[in-house]
């Protein structure tokens, strides 16, 4: 058992009126019979089957009335029957502390399941008995009356629960008759003042339409208004999916499921950034007020006496609140608290952590409207005239044109060094025909020389099917340009989209180095604003420490100026009343009895009243060990004449069977 739990069991002893006056030694110092009284007291207060004197009783019965107890308080001890008996008896301390610990740190909530526990404690009953009807229909009957009161009782609670009081609906129900009655009297003097008009009827009759086609028209107004306000959540819900359609679509169109996935994840930080931070922080703030207002709500209405009390104790509080801050701020005054400093950083990062968090909520916001804005016009631009292939068809189309276009970059290749080398040939041929001229005689005759006449015309013949040749790969290059054209066509398709969503993407980027710069000039004026704020906050908490420091001084004085002016009053009406019971002009009834013998007179029987008491007391405090002693002897007595009379009927009955034997 630990020390906080011990704490516990004696700040809950005291605090619910069990023992005042407990303390850590006493409880400990307590013996197992005064423990198990203790215990049975906290027990009584849930249950008033527990309203026995465990002094008197019966260990056994006592370990089974409250073993049988506990699982209504939802407590399960752990341990078998004949422990849990020696445990009660010997008073042990780690068998009833836990049980304390459970009962006295849920007192309130254990009354309520007590009390219903009484009434919603099922019945064993052995499976052989429901075959008989009438205990059948007895437990249907039980069942039902079960039900009947947890109703009951919820209603009971709810009725509760509105903290109104008795007198006040009195109050209103007064009210609304008096009411009532004001309304009934107008309406017949006004039917007496109008019964004189000769359409009287007629009027009526009007006057009656009118008045249900006002109602019905205030039925169709509410009936408008609700529709209205159901369009605009339709109409923001459909502008929500909307929005998310455009982006799903935005992204599958311009990124790859990577991004996707990437943007989704992003969504999520942001999201589990703000679940982590921002709305526990939200959460906790309406819970505590709201607990706070609960508190207020199930207090119970106080008096002027109580409120009276209540007011000199916060005001005294107030002044030992405003003593320790006059102390706090000399200490730091004198030594300079370096924990300000640290509380000052510490606030100002949290307030930035705070408002990034704002930032990053309000940019996510202008992203998607941004997106959105960006798929309506992609929307309005449209693909008119272009079939928009999808899935495996644009997987195939991209593969197809992939092929083409590395085959078409591979055959430019070699018709670019074709060319090159074609130009190198002819420019070679134009610069030897300008030093040597025509070459052609020379070289017949150097191919007779040789033996090689005729090379010239092969060479040309060999020109010529090079030229063939050539003019088959001009047709081939006709179909790689057909194929060039299309994937040019496609290119400036794109293009065009992309030229389209240029200005946008544009404006974008200018909208965003705007924003990077206002951004920068922003956080720069709210890095000297904090700076400046937290110097401001420090001498406005001073001055505010001083104002209010001298506001409570005038309402002390002030309360002060009052109660010396009421005890002045009532002091004055005091001395009036003797100087006039003095001088004989107070007399009171027929024997002409004064004030002061009238109050002497009374003081008199109060003493005397109380000296009677006193001396009853001191009897009933002198006889009480014998008439303790005596009660126990008589109780004994009754036990002993019980047994008796249970041995001589077992006897008379043993004699008639012996009888009867013979």
């Amino acid at each position: 058992m630990s020390q906080q739990e011990t704490h516990l069991i004696v700040d809950r002893l005291r605090e619910y009126k069990f023992e005042e006056d407990l303390t850590l030694v006493t409880f400990d110092d307590k013996t197992p019979q005064e423990l198990l009284i203790l215990f049975n007291n906290v027990l009584k207060d849930l249950s008033i089957d527990h309203d026995v004197d465990v002094r008197d009783e019966d260990p056994q019965d006592t370990a089974v009335r409250i073993m049988n107890f506990l699982p209504v308080l939802n407590y399960n001890p752990n341990v078998d029957f004949e422990t849990f008996r020696d445990g009660l008896q010997a008073g042990d301390r780690s068998l009833i502390y836990p049980i304390l610990v459970h009962v006295l740190s849920s007192l309130p909530s254990l009354r309520k399941r007590a009390y219903i526990g009484r009434f919603l404690t099922n019945v064993e009953l052995p499976e052989e008995m429901f075959a008989d009807p009438e205990i059948q229909a007895k437990h249907a009957e039980y069942t039902q009356l079960q039900q009947q009161f947890k109703e009951t009782h919820k209603a009971t609670d709810a009725m509760r629960g509105t903290k109104t009081q008795p007198t006040e609906l009195k109050r209103e129900v007064q009210q609304l008759e008096e009411e009532r009655q004001q309304l009934k009297q107008k309406i017949t003097k006004m039917e007496a003042k109008l019964r004189k008009l000769d359409n009287f009827d007629a009027l009526y009759e009007v006057t009656s339409t009118l008045r249900k086609e006002q109602e019905r028209e205030a039925v169709l107004r509410e009936r408008m208004e609700e529709q209205e306000m159901m369009y605009k959540q339709a109409e923001t819900r459909f502008y929500q999916v909307r929005k998310k359609l455009g982006e799903m679509e935005a992204t599958a169109q311009d990124g790859t499921g990577e991004d996707f996935l990437q943007r989704l994840q992003e969504d999520v930080r942001s999201k589990t950034m703000i679940c982590m931070e921002k709305l526990p922080d939200d959460i906790n703030s309406k819970q505590q007020r709201l607990e706070s207002v609960r508190k207020i709500i199930e207090q119970p209405a106080v008096n002027d006496y109580e409120l009276h009390n209540m007011q000199q104790d916060m005001q005294q509080l107030s002044e030992e609140i405003s003593n320790l801050q006059e102390q706090e701020q000399r200490a730091q005054n004198q030594g300079g608290d370096k924990l300000s400093m640290f509380r000052q950083q510490a606030l100002i990062v949290s307030r930035k952590k705070q408002d990034q968090l704002e930032r990053l909520q309000m940019k996510e916001e202008e992203l998607r409207e941004l997106e959105q804005e960006l798929n309506e016009k992609r929307e309005k631009s449209g693909h008119k005239g272009v079939k928009i292939l999808k899935g495996a068809e644009f997987e195939k189309y991209a593969n197809g044109l992939k092929l083409k276009a590395k085959q078409h970059k591979k055959l430019k290749g070699q018709l670019s060094s074709a060319r090159a080398e074609k130009v190198i040939l002819q420019r070679t041929e134009d610069i030897l025909k300008t030093r040597h001229g025509d070459q052609t005689k020379f070289l017949e005759d150097l191919e007779k020389r040789k033996g090689v006449q005729g090379a010239a015309e092969l060479q040309e013949k060999l020109e010529t099917v090079s030229e063939q040749t050539s003019n088959v790969n001009k047709a081939k290059e006709m179909t790689l340009e057909e194929i060039t054209k299309v994937v040019s066509k496609i290119n400036d398709t794109i293009k065009e989209k992309k030229a389209k969503l240029a200005p946008l993407i544009k404006e974008l980027r200018q909208v965003r180095a705007d924003f990077a710069q206002l951004e920068s000039e922003y956080n720069e004026k709210k890095a000297a604003y904090e700076n400046t704020k937290v110097g401001l906050d420090a001498d406005r908490d001073k001055l505010t420490m001083e104002v209010t420091a001298y506001m409570e001084e005038c309402r002390r004085e002030e309360s002060r100026y009052h109660y010396l002016n009421a005890m002045i009053h009532s002091t004055n009406v005091m001395l009036e009343r003797a100087v006039k019971e003095a001088a004989g002009r107070n007399k009171i009834g027929e024997m002409g009895q004064s004030y002061e013998e009238l109050y002497k007179s009374r003081i008199q029987a109060e003493e005397n009243q109380s000296k009677i008491l006193r001396e009853r007391q001191k009897q009933v405090k002198d006889d009480h060990d014998s008439n303790v002693e005596q009660a126990r002897m008589f109780k004994s007595l009754h036990k002993l004449l019980a047994c008796k009379i249970r041995t001589l009927q077992q006897d008379v009955a043993n004699e008639g069977e012996t009888m009867l034997g013979v």
